[in-house]
């Protein structure tokens, strides 16, 4: 198996595994999966990055992205937790 597709098998193991327990603990809100699966997806990048360079800044631009909607999600959360005192 190339190293790309291990990759991408991972992260869809991973991915569905996380998804089927946070279900199973009956996690109701998205920001909370985004949060999990943003994570994940750091983790298993920091991991294979013996990738090519050119697939390495591809992967560094998607965990970039990943890791800007994860603090957007944190900033919505903070202004929540704030307005309501």
């Amino acid at each position: 198996m190339r190293v790309y597709n291990s990759f991408i098998a991972s992260l869809a193991l991973s991915f569905t595994m996380i998804t089927v327990i946070m279900a199973a603990y009956r996690v109701e809100t998205l920001d909370a999966y985004f949060a999990v699966y943003t994570i994940v997806l750091l983790g298993l990048t920091a991991l294979y990055m013996f990738f090519s360079p050119r697939a390495r800044r591809a992967l560094n631009q998607i965990g970039m992205g990943a890791f800007g909607g994860f603090m957007v999600v944190v900033a919505l959360k903070v202004v929540e937790i704030l307005s309501r005192k």
